[in-house]
C-alpha cells in the first residue's frame, strides 16, 4: 500500500496528550504509527523505504547519518498524558535498523501499547488519512488537525485555553493571545485548506482574557487527495497516478476523472497553487 494511502489510528488521550516534534519528525512518527495493523496485537518492527523518508524530508534527509540523527530525537521526545490528577510519561521508540538505501525499520516502545493497540475494542480513538497531514508546514498545524479530527463527530466543541496549549507544548510560547492567534491557529487554517477539514473557532472570554475557544469543524469540499507520481511532468500514455484516494490512467495528456479529462499541464497549475500535491512513490 502506499504509504499516503494509509491510517493513522491514535488513542483520544494520545492525541490529547502533550508533545511538540519538529516538522520532519512529526512526519516520520505518523508515518511509523500508519504501519501499524489494526490487528496487531503487538509491536513488531515498522519499516518505511529510505524513498518514501526522503519524500516524507523533502529530499532533507537522504544520508544514514541524517536519519540516525531524527530517530534519536524521536527516541529522546516525551510524551505527557493526563490521568486525572496524575501524569504519565512515555517514550516513542526503543530502537531503529538502518539498511542504507533501502529501508529504516523502527521498534516502538512497548510502553505505547495502550495508545496505539486494540484500539477497536477501547474505542475512544482518533483515524484519519496520512496523505491530509503530509502537505502541513508546522507542527503546530499537524497537532491542531488531530485534535480538531478527534471532535469532527460532534461538529463544535470547547476547549480551554489552557488545555490546548497544553496539548500543543506552547504553555510558555506565544503567551499574548494575538500572537498565538496568528502563529498557531490563523497559521493552521490557511495550512488546513491542503486537508479533508475546515475550521472556525470563536473566543470566550472570562473578565477580558481569553478563558477557551468554540471551534466548528466542517468538511473541506475543495480537498483533493494526493496524486502520486515519481514525476508528474513526465506522465505518459498508461502510467497510473492517484488522485482523490483512486488510481487512474494517463490517457491523451490527461487524467480521466469520473467528472471529466483533467489535462497534465492543468495538474501541474493545481500544484504550483498549492490545490493538490504529490510525492514520490
Amino acid at each position: 500500500m502506499d504509504l499516503e494511502k494509509r491510517n493513522v489510528r491514535k488513542s483520544n488521550n494520545l492525541v490529547n496528550g502533550k508533545y511538540r516534534f519538529g516538522l520532519i519528525e512529526q512526519k516520520i512518527l505518523l508515518s511509523i504509527i500508519s504501519k501499524i495493523k489494526i490487528s496487531d496485537k503487538e509491536f513488531s518492527p515498522y519499516r518505511i523505504s529510505w524513498s518514501q523518508i526522503k519524500v516524507l524530508t523533502r529530499g532533507k534527509v537522504r544520508t544514514k547519518k541524517g536519519i540516525a540523527a531524527i530517530c534519536e530525537k524521536l527516541k529522546q521526545r516525551t510524551i505527557e498524558v493526563k490521568e486525572g490528577a496524575a501524569t504519565n510519561y512515555f517514550g516513542l521508540l526503543s530502537g531503529w535498523k538502518i539498511s542504507p538505501g533501502r529501508w529504516v525499520e523502527f521498534r516502538i516502545d512497548p510502553v505505547m501499547k495502550d495508545m496505539l493497540l486494540d484500539l477497536l475494542e477501547v474505542g475512544n480513538f482518533t483515524l484519519y488519512q496520512l496523505e491530509n497531514i503530509l502537505p502541513l508546514s508546522s507542527t503546530y498545524s499537524i497537532r491542531m488537525y488531530e485534535i480538531l479530527k478527534s471532535h469532527e463527530w460532534q461538529g463544535s466543541f470547547e476547549m480551554s485555553l489552557a488545555d490546548l496549549r497544553f496539548a500543543l507544548d506552547a504553555e510558555n510560547k506565544y503567551k499574548s493571545f494575538s500572537t498565538f492567534r496568528l502563529r498557531v491557529l490563523d497559521k493552521a487554517q490557511k495550512d488546513m485548506k491542503s486537508t479533508d477539514i475546515n475550521f472556525t473557532y470563536k473566543k470566550v472570554t472570562v473578565l477580558r482574557e481569553v478563558d477557551s475557544l468554540v471551534f466548528t469543524i466542517t468538511k473541506n469540499k475543495t480537498f483533493k487527495s494526493i496524486v502520486q507520481k515519481k514525476d508528474i511532468k513526465t506522465a505518459r500514455e498508461g502510467d497510473k497516478v492517484f488522485f482523490n484516494g483512486k488510481s487512474y490512467e494517463v490517457e491523451g495528456g490527461c487524467i480521466r476523472l469520473p467528472d471529466g479529462p483533467l489535462p497534465i499541464g492543468r495538474v501541474n497549475q493545481l500544484i504550483k497553487k498549492g490545490v493538490i500535491t504529490f510525492s514520490s512513490s
